[in-house]
């Protein structure tokens, strides 16, 4: 990875961004003294590309480039970086004074709001009331799924509960619910899980056994990485199966035990917490 400091190809780049946040929860599990030493590097290493695409639009500039600008600033402001959550701060309150202002464009509002919701905690709770409002007020389906997708991101455990009890209240479609799972910070996980197995019943009656439900377990169950993990999803589901979410369910533990294969394997390395330093300087 490190040798692409100064890529600026939509394919390349966005593949870097996938590769780093799967790389970065299972730092966060294999060596967890080291998640800030990784987040700090993927931020070095995306550097050049912020710089040069900016915050606004460039004249003339393709679309993938549009698209790119904003997974960028969001993957900067996921893992820290102050700089880009200051600016998102600042472009996020212009944008709440006027909906109309340039400073915001819908290309990266969701980097905007993720980074907001970085510091909203159970204390203070302001930047996630105010995506509600936005929500509440905006007819847009995507400008909906844009807040749908930011607002569990926080690192605050109580406030991701929240959320999560949001997106199955009658304000949320049941289509679009989902999208609250996809934005579940890596503090959030238990909380979500022990939130779906609680609400279990009621979710499965209100999604019935289509394809909504098996989002609904992959989304919330597969982020672990650990044998134990895995054991208690077979557990949980065991009394619970049914046709339309076998397939699903099996999946999803297997996906777990690969990540917990994952995480053995990088707690056997030698070495990997000096160079994760050293590339983070």
């Amino acid at each position: 990875m490190d040798v692409y400091r100064q890529e600026l190809d939509y394919s390349v780049l966005s593949c870097l961004i996938d590769i780093a946040y799967k790389v970065s929860s299972v730092v966060s599990d294999a060596i967890p003294q080291s998640a800030a030493d990784f987040k700090s590097f993927t931020i070095n290493l995306l550097q050049f590309a912020a710089e040069k695409l900016g915050w606004d639009p460039i004249p003339g500039e393709s679309h993938l480039n549009a698209m790119l600008r904003g997974q960028i600033l969001e993957v900067l402001a996921q893992f820290g970086d102050e700089e880009t959550k200051v600016e998102a701060r600042r472009r996020f309150n212009s944008f709440l004074n006027d909906r109309s202002t340039t400073l915001l464009p819908a290309d990266i509002r969701k980097a905007a709001y993720t980074a907001v919701m970085q510091n909203v905690t159970s204390s203070d709770k302001s930047g996630y009331e105010s995506l509600l409002r936005i929500f509440r007020e905006t007819d847009l389906s995507q400008e909906k799924v844009r807040i749908l997708g930011s607002i569990a991101s926080s690192p605050d455990s109580s406030v991701v509960r929240e959320a999560l009890d949001f997106s199955l209240s009658s304000e949320v479609r049941n289509q679009d619910a989902v999208f609250v799972l996809y934005g579940i910070s890596k503090e959030g996980r238990e909380t979500a899980w022990l939130w779906l197995k609680e609400k279990w019943e009621f979710i499965s009656k209100k999604l019935g056994t289509g394809f909504l439900i098996t989002r609904f377990i992959t989304s919330v169950a597969s982020p672990f990485s650990s044998e134990k993990k895995a054991d208690e999803i077979q557990e949980f589901f065991s009394t619970r199966m049914q046709p339309s979410i076998e397939r699903t369910v099996n999946q999803t533990i297997e996906q777990v035990q690969i990540r917990a294969q994952w995480v053995k394997h990088v707690q056997q390395q030698d070495g990997l917490v000096e160079l994760l330093r050293e590339l983070a300087d």
